[in-house]
């Protein structure tokens, strides 16, 4: 009923390149020895007994743990009391930088959203409810309509992007079209100044040419067609482009290379 401008994507903890960041969460064995190196950095621990009722274990489990991690030069007993070593503050600060880059990019990643505005795709009273909350406006077809209510995750299907290689030479116009009908693009975006020129060719008229590869990812993942000219030597960069996209969401962009 509504065609929606929110792009959700449901990232899973368990994949991509949050991996190693879960496997760290889920690990209770690593997670105490973090929190016992934390506890020996910043507090004066004379005895073993402080440490087990800090870390909520026994005396024998945190004896355990802390003749292990003297083994990996993580741990020291000096002066009578129990610190962190070089080493075991540096991997204190290498885990904690791990686990504050898998936060502040999960926290970019989620939002919770109350009312937005979508484009009503048939007439619409106020309180009607589309598909995925409730009409806080009344919409003509065509119109802006404010939705309230949402539920969920917003199904959307990403769309495709199509990717014509432009070989140094001069592509043929005829190769093109073929290009452009077997692609069927919602939009067309060019890479660089001679992709933008066989645009014109082409009689493509308003083609995305600022950011063009960002562009099309987003396009893509609102549910749009895009066909992206790129020169042969900068492939590469949008191929990484699309698969640094799919590995933080669950709805992967189908894409294609395509030769002109």
């Amino acid at each position: 009923m509504v065609n929606s401008d929110i792009s959700l994507s449901r990232n899973i903890l368990g994949g991509g390149h949050h991996a190693g960041h879960v496997r760290l969460l889920r690990d209770v064995r690593e997670g105490t020895r973090l929190l016992l190196l934390l506890e020996v950095t910043g507090r004066r621990h004379t005895r073993l007994k402080s440490l087990a009722e800090k870390l909520d274990l026994t005396v024998a489990g945190v004896s355990e743990y802390v003749k292990a991690m003297e083994a990996e030069g993580l741990v020291q007993h000096v002066g009578g009391e129990y610190r962190a070593t070089r080493r075991g503050v540096e991997f204190l600060q290498d885990r904690f930088r791990t686990l504050r880059s898998f936060v502040e990019s999960s926290a970019r990643e989620m939002a919770i959203i109350d009312e937005a505005s979508a484009l009503a795709s048939e007439g619409l009273s106020q309180g009607d409810p589309p598909s995925s909350g409730t009409a806080a406006t009344a919409a003509k077809r065509g119109e802006v309509v404010f939705v309230s209510g949402l539920e969920g995750i917003v199904a959307l299907r990403p769309g495709k992007i199509a990717i014509a290689r432009l070989a140094a030479r001069k592509a043929p116009v005829e190769a093109g079209r073929r290009v452009l009908r077997r692609a069927r693009p919602d939009i067309v975006a060019v890479v660089d100044l001679r992709a933008k020129v066989f645009a014109s060719r082409l009689a493509v008229k308003s083609p995305v040419e600022f950011a063009a590869i960002p562009a099309a990812v987003e396009a893509a993942q609102r549910g749009l067609n895009v066909l992206l000219l790129c020169p042969e030597e900068r492939v590469a960069e949008v191929v990484a482009a699309i698969e640094e996209a799919n590995a933080r969401s669950e709805d992967k962009i189908p894409y294609e290379t395509l030769n002109l």
